[in-house]
């Protein structure tokens, strides 16, 4: 998906964006405070204007290094405006058709996002997991409104917090179920009829007694994600947590700690959905967070570490830092300086409270 070379950027993390004055306004300047986790350097891009179609909106997840937006009462856009690689005075700005009245509590909370491609591109597709059972499907058209369609079953009651992702090898949207067992798929516009798979899992890990009581303790989530070459793995996150929102947004350090993230379970896909428990995955590193999972070749970005998770999460405590899945150790990332976030009165400043923090994938540059 992500091929590498030196004419890409490397993966960056948009951690938080920052603004001067007291409340945020449309053309009030901003500051997107990043990191690049090769480098393992803070960076900052100044002075970008807040468009006005993004003052009063969450930023609730990212694909193919766009942020999709939720406004109210029930607006949904897409914006590359969090990438550095973007138009600081005119970024892109794609409207989508409105969300629905109906169930309108669950349609403010969203637990995954995913992207066929760009949206530039003309065959763009883009799913929206919200809480509960609704999956929206959307294509933006030559016409305003657009396509929108969606997918709302019983059975997604046990996918309340699934997340996406769109297979470039299948050309479907996949959704794990909350366990981890099974997942669901779909093609996109054409058809929002949901396919069933059921995973059968090969040389499970062995545990100690101490280890399991730890696991049974931990919140867990599930992510599928698909290297360049097209090859599947199923990670399951274990988080020890003592509960929802464990740290503000708009209080985020500027010192990174791996928090509450204790383990990663990855899992090979082979032939007929049997997935395979491995602890190499060789030279891919997985990068995990609000964003659209992804995979990239630890080679052609020096200073990644290959058979490793980049990790970020606030919502259950997970942390920041870099997951070896050889040796099952997380470490926090260790900035080498913070002379970037200098200019932040005691390291904060205003931030922008509702907007996630997410891995942006390389981009040409």
């Amino acid at each position: 998906m992500f091929s590498s070379s030196s004419t890409t950027t490397n993966p960056y993390l948009m951690y938080y964006v920052t603004y001067s004055d007291e409340a945020p306004q449309a053309g009030a300047m901003t500051e997107l405070r990043m990191f690049d986790p090769a480098k393992e350097e803070y960076f900052t891009v100044h002075d970008k204007p807040l468009p006005k179609e993004l003052v009063k909106s969450r930023l609730v997840g990212s694909s193919h290094g766009w942020g999709v937006f939720l406004g109210s009462p029930n607006s949904i856009l897409i914006s590359d405006y969090c990438n550095p690689s973007s138009s600081k005075s005119n970024p892109k700005m794609i409207p989508l058709p409105p969300r629905s009245y109906e169930h309108s509590c669950q349609n403010e909370l969203v637990s995954g996002v995913a992207m066929s491609s760009s949206p530039e591109e003309e065959d763009f597709v883009m799913a929206v997991k919200f809480t509960g059972r609704r999956v929206s499907i959307y294509r933006p058209g030559q016409h305003r409104k657009g396509n929108h369609r969606f997918s709302s079953t019983e059975l997604f009651d046990y996918f309340e917090q699934a997340n996406l992702m769109y297979s470039k090898r299948d050309q479907r949207f996949y959704m794990p179920s909350s366990g981890g067992h099974h997942l669901w798929s779909w093609d996109g516009i054409i058809s929002t009829d949901s396919q069933y798979h059921d995973l059968r899992f090969h040389n499970l890990p062995q545990f100690s007694l101490s280890e399991l009581q730890l696991l049974r303790s931990c919140y867990r989530t599930q992510h599928l994600v698909e290297s360049p070459s097209g090859q599947r793995f199923l990670v399951k996150w274990s988080v020890q947590t003592l509960g929802r929102s464990v740290q503000s947004l708009a209080h985020r350090s500027v010192e990174f700690s791996f928090g509450g993230t204790k383990l990663f379970m990855v899992f090979r896909e082979e032939e007929d959905m049997n997935m395979c428990y491995t602890q190499d995955i060789g030279d891919l590193c997985i990068f995990l967070g609000n964003n659209e999972p992804f995979c990239v070749k630890a080679s052609s970005f020096p200073g990644l570490n290959p058979n490793s998770i980049y990790f970020i999460g606030d919502r259950y405590g997970e942390g920041y830092g870099v997951y070896d899945i050889a040796t099952r150790t997380p470490r926090s990332f260790n900035p080498k300086s913070f002379s970037a976030f200098s200019d932040l009165p005691n390291g904060q400043g205003y931030v922008l409270p509702n907007w996630l923090p997410h891995w942006i994938p390389p981009f040409p540059l």
